[in-house]
């Protein structure tokens, strides 16, 4: 290390808590999921279980008094904002204390429980400023810390960083070695890696898995392991045609070898595996595990070389995404449409632990509201009530409410007065848009209101059941439901 060079990391400075931007590129990060704020952050690093209880543990010890000491390294960009660099978790836990409304819904009344009882509150963190990111980089390549909070990154996490930083030096792989210190052999067997599981990407692959499996076999919590002790067996290499060469696989029957594949990650993604494959069964069944899979004929002449530019970057290219559908409107015009033929429309995303909310939410997006309009109809009633019972739950309001409600079952109080309730909460935030919405609501006279909502259900009358007016209402009641739930907009 030049002391010189480095001799920022020895001054802390103290940095505004609210005015450090979180690192976007973060390795513990799915790159495929966008981050937007705070909450696609948090939501992004608990989505293990074991990473949400070290995040858990990081929050209580925090909010204790104690944030772990190893420094927090940040760098300034061009737009004069300071980015994280080393020190994210850290960083997102402070701003979820400092403001737990910021949380996604599924942890915000757990963190807003820590928050309130937190013995210490801190505005300001103290943090090495790097003079830009690739000197931020040094210290990102050296992290060890043998804390229990401070979670070391997976093996595919560090694996997509070096790549990241092998692309970033002009795929220049001496660069890479002396700015990492580590072996030439070790960063070539990383880089290999990562082009082989890119190849699930690959229409071949893709097309034998299902949509679950395909999610699960291209998240950057992806066993890699396995694949890793599969290929470094001598027998997968000679029954698979596979060699190795620096930074590439050599294979002899490139259309064989995907069939086989392919079965290969489905069977370690699968909940229900036709044969169990893992780094046990690798070591103690491979012969088993060989004769299941289909075999790679090593007659049929079709080689090929797997290198960086055979890795698709995504499952269609820039052009496709960009080309609109013909016959088809673009999402931004279909919006507010209220000839549509779906009540919610197929781009919009729910994340929820609740079934029967997760269930009518994607249940509406492929009813035909012409073919079923009482269905529809009762299913906004039924939405509703389910969503705001969520929402005090999620918020930890529940007992609040009921003390205003004679100690009720939360399913006993109605929902006009849950409404009520909630309404006071939006106007003491000052979120008068949202308080004005469920003022109007809750008035009987308005034509998008909570008495029509329950003449639905109580009502012989067949007014207000036109596919128009279905839609109309959903409309009026959707920002209301981006509060209460987790709706997500799906990026094209």
């Amino acid at each position: 290390m030049n002391a010189g060079k480095y001799n920022w990391l020895e001054k802390k400075t103290p940095r505004s808590i609210e005015q450090l931007k979180l690192w976007s590129e973060n390795p513990r990060l799915n790159p495929d999921e966008p981050h937007s704020s705070v909450a696609d952050f948090a939501e992004d690093l608990i989505a293990d279980e074991t990473d949400k209880k070290h995040f858990f543990d990081l929050l209580k010890s925090i909010a204790s008094g104690y944030i772990p000491a190893d420094p927090i390294v940040v760098w300034q960009e061009h737009d004069h904002k300071f980015y994280v660099a080393e020190g994210n978790r850290r960083i997102l836990a402070l701003k979820l204390l400092q403001n737990p409304d910021r949380a996604p819904k599924s942890i915000r009344a757990y963190v807003r429980r820590i928050s309130e009882g937190r013995e210490v509150k801190l505005d300001k963190v103290k943090v090495c400023v790097a003079p830009s990111f690739s000197d931020a980089e040094w210290y990102i390549n050296q992290r060890n810390s043998t804390s229990s909070l401070q979670q070391p990154w997976s093996r595919i996490q560090q694996q997509r960083w070096i790549e990241r930083l092998y692309k970033q030096y002009g795929n220049d792989l001496p660069t890479l070695i002396s700015k990492t210190g580590m072996p030439q052999g070790e960063l070539e067997g990383y880089i290999r890696n990562l082009r082989l599981i890119d190849l699930i990407k690959t229409e071949e692959v893709k097309q034998a898995l299902s949509e679950k499996e395909y999610k699960e076999a291209t998240s950057h919590k992806f066993h890699i392991t396995i694949l890793e002790r599969f290929f470094n067996n001598t027998l997968v290499k000679e029954k698979w045609g596979v060699e190795t060469d620096g930074l590439e696989f050599k294979l002899k029957n490139k259309s064989g070898f995907l069939v086989a594949y392919a079965q290969l990650i489905k069977n370690i993604v699968s909940e229900t595996p036709s044969i169990k494959i893992d780094t046990r069964t690798i070591t103690t069944d491979l012969d088993e595990i060989l004769k299941f899979l289909p075999s790679v004929d090593l007659e049929y002449d079709d080689k090929y070389s797997v290198g960086a530019e055979d890795i698709p970057a995504s499952t269609n290219t820039q052009e496709e995404q960009n080309e609109e559908p013909q016959g088809k409107s673009k999402k931004s015009t279909i919006k507010g449409d209220e000839n549509r033929s779906k009540l919610i429309l197929p781009i919009y995303t729910l994340n929820t632990t609740d079934g029967r909310i997760l269930g009518i939410f994607n249940e509406l997006k492929e009813l035909p509201i012409n073919k079923y309009k009482n269905a529809a109809a009762a299913s906004i009633r039924i939405l509703l009530e389910l969503s705001v019972n969520n929402w005090f739950e999620t918020e930890g309001l529940t007992q609040s409410l009921r003390l205003q409600n004679q100690d009720k079952e939360l399913r006993d109080i109605k929902l006009a007065r849950k409404l009520a309730y909630i309404g006071t909460i939006f106007e003491e935030k000052r979120n008068k848009e949202l308080s004005k919405l469920i003022s109007r609501l809750c008035n009987k006279d308005n034509e998008y209101s909570l008495d029509v909502l329950n003449g639905y259900q109580h009502s012989k009358d067949s007014y207000y059941i036109s596919k128009q007016f279905l839609n109309r209402f959903w409309d009026f009641l959707f920002p209301l439901f981006e509060v209460l739930l987790d709706i997500k907009e799906i990026q094209e």
